[in-house]
């Protein structure tokens, strides 16, 4: 018991005070983590690389498709036509560099080597990114009668929202 407890003051949480030889002082109180902060950033980390494959996978196959009524979209040739059609495939080409850095923002989460509240910011811009190159691109993919570009679309606008979801999921996880 303390000295000001027994002194007829109110009772004293030892854990909150220190006793020094000068008298009472407030002792460093940390906050305590929500008991389902980590769950949450696992979570976060579970929407963002899900989000970033299916985004990676769907431009791969939107670049690789071969969509007999696409307008003005062809499959790549090669490496070498990329600079030569470049205007025709950046959107899904920087979707697809926003998915790549997704995943690397996802694995700093998992390593706890990046705050959950800069994690949510950074997963909410690249699935805005994703989003908005997507929906860039698909004017010229929603052109096409071959159901496997469309359906590619359609996953790759999927993953910008589960890498935006991931984005809010590490929002709610800050400790």
């Amino acid at each position: 018991m303390d000295r000001v407890a027994e002194a007829g003051g109110p009772a004293v949480n030892p854990a909150v005070l220190a006793e020094t030889r000068w008298g009472v002082e407030m002792a460093a109180q940390r906050p305590v983590a929500a008991s389902n902060a980590r769950a949450a950033l696992a979570s976060a980390v579970g929407f963002a690389c899900l989000g970033g494959f299916f985004v990676l996978v769907g431009a791969a196959s939107i670049l690789t498709a071969t969509p007999a009524q696409a307008h003005d979209l062809l499959p790549l040739a090669g490496i070498g036509d990329v600079p030569r059609r470049f205007g025709e495939v950046a959107p899904l080409l920087s979707a697809t560099i926003a998915a790549l850095v997704t995943g690397v923002v996802a694995v700093l989460v998992a390593a706890r080597r990046l705050d959950a509240l800069a994690a949510a910011i950074e997963l909410f811009i690249l699935g805005a990114v994703i989003e908005g190159c997507v929906l860039g691109a698909i004017g010229r993919i929603g052109h096409a009668t071959d159901g496997s570009v469309l359906g590619a679309a359609v996953v790759c606008v999927m993953g910008g929202v589960a890498v935006l979801a991931g984005g809010i999921v590490a929002l709610l996880a800050r400790e």
